[in-house]
């Protein structure tokens, strides 16, 4: 339950997200409530706390508070049980339905029920002789020794005060020779003060040569996405209580000598001054990859959003020139995002569920791997619908009163981007599908700039 703010977290208390939220759906199991009296926080209650909730909330992580013992976890027992109840906690958007995703981060609604029960019979405490031991954490490096460690050149301070700071940071990789990346380990630093972080590559000088020319580290100026790149069909990123892995050697990423790595940062003060210097493992092979996945992006670049529009919303669909398997999905939207949806149409009509986000929250995005491969054939339809909320009802609005809202990278604008990562069967066809999604993307493009000419 790893808290991004305590504003926000003052709003779920006060009940306003709770609205937001909507509540909690019925899950498909036994939810009736306990004997009175029978719920203890040793027995009962501690194995859901350390497995769901401890591994941010402990030193060092990003939670603002520990949860390890019985007295920080009963002191604030109705905080927990309201953030719970609200879905708000453990951060976990996409509702469990269609296609599982793997390693989730979601209470059931037995758990829920459990805690609720136990804060409003008064947090008992139970027999000491039940309570499972605190888990235990590998300090350091997760996987291992990384092959090579890259860290920010020098430390960037974070100011006590102000709004979120958007700021990104060149790091020169030092190879010399092309390298084969099975796996990373992004270690921020300072985890408290990182909402997340976007990892991208520059084979230009034109990453550092911005660093170099603002005064402090880093610099805040956009990137232009003709220098930046994602490596061989793969995102790289980071949020809060994401879990490195080392995948398949025949689907690592290829990295080039005179690359630099750029750390995009969205960063929150936390009322002091507060330092940070992140670095990145990689880990290695010596296997050139077999299989190399593409990116595919439903969305658009025209969104024009008019103030008190309560309801706007973008689609798009995108039908598969080949048979693909998809491996993750990532949805980005900024403030005004309301509900998110993405699915497939089979070419026998049939409909797969690959996302449902009821309540979009840009305080916790991340990407989403399938428990297994969903296997799409060609000639299947990928499509999304988002819907925005540009009303002065909407509490994460940035603007009061509202204001027209138009495509852009800023967060005072918006965004509607559905990313599939996707497996095609040969390298063939990567090459077909890479070339019939790129006259989308051209044509998305071109919408984009039309608009901006308007």
């Amino acid at each position: 339950m790893c808290s991004r703010s305590w504003i926000r977290v003052w709003l779920v208390t006060c009940g306003l997200l709770i609205v937001a939220c909507g509540g909690r759906e019925s899950e498909a199991e036994n939810t009736a409530s306990f004997p009175p009296g029978a719920l203890t926080f040793t027995r009962d209650i501690a194995p859901i706390i350390f497995e769901n909730c401890s591994g941010c909330h402990r030193p060092g992580e990003a939670g603002p508070f520990s949860l390890l013992t019985y007295a920080e976890i009963a002191n604030r027992g109705q905080l927990i049980a309201t953030v719970i109840e609200s879905r708000y906690m453990p951060p976990w958007l996409p509702e469990p339905i269609g296609e599982p995703f793997a390693e989730q981060r979601r209470l059931s609604d037995r758990e829920i029920d459990m805690i609720t029960q136990w804060v409003e019979e008064g947090v008992a405490e139970g027999d000491q002789a039940d309570v499972p031991p605190t888990p235990e954490w590998t300090e350091g490096w997760q996987l291992g020794e990384p092959d090579l460690v890259i860290q920010m050149t020098d430390p960037f301070t974070l100011p006590a005060e102000g709004g979120d700071v958007f700021r990104n940071f060149a790091v020169p990789i030092p190879l010399s020779e092309t390298k084969y990346v099975r796996a990373f380990e992004f270690r921020p630093g300072n985890a408290r003060l990182v909402h997340h972080a976007r990892i991208l590559f520059d084979t230009t000088v034109g990453s550092r040569e911005r660093d170099q020319a603002d005064p402090l580290p880093g610099f805040k100026s956009s990137m232009l996405l003709d220098e930046v790149f994602d490596p061989d069909g793969h995102w790289i990123g980071w949020t809060p209580g994401k879990q490195p892995a080392m995948r398949g050697e025949d689907m690592a990423w290829r990295l080039d000598p005179g690359t630099d790595m750029v750390l995009e940062m969205h960063l929150l003060p936390t009322g002091k001054p507060e330092v940070i210097q992140s670095s990145m493992g990689l880990f290695f092979t010596d296997q050139v990859p077999k299989r190399i996945p593409a990116i595919l992006r439903l969305g658009s670049k025209a969104m024009d959003i008019a103030p008190g529009d309560d309801n706007y919303a973008v689609t798009d669909t995108y039908q598969l020139p080949v048979a693909v398997e998809v491996l993750n999905v990532y949805a980005h939207a900024h403030y005004l995002g309301k509900r998110m949806e993405g699915w497939a149409v089979l070419p026998d009509g049939t409909r797969k569920d690959l996302l449902l986000i009821k309540q979009w929250d840009f305080d916790w995005q991340d990407e989403y791997r399938y428990e297994k491969p969903v296997a799409l054939p060609a000639g299947s339809q990928l499509m999304m619908k988002f819907t925005f909320d540009n009303s002065a009802s909407n509490v994460r609005n940035p603007f009061s009163p509202p204001v027209r809202v138009t495509y852009g990278w800023e967060t005072s604008r918006e965004m509607a981007d559905l990313w599939f990562q996707v497996l095609p069967a040969t390298l063939l066809d990567l090459g077909k599908l890479t070339d019939d999604f790129g006259k989308k993307e051209r044509r998305a493009q071109m919408d984009g700039y039309e608009k901006q000419l308007q």
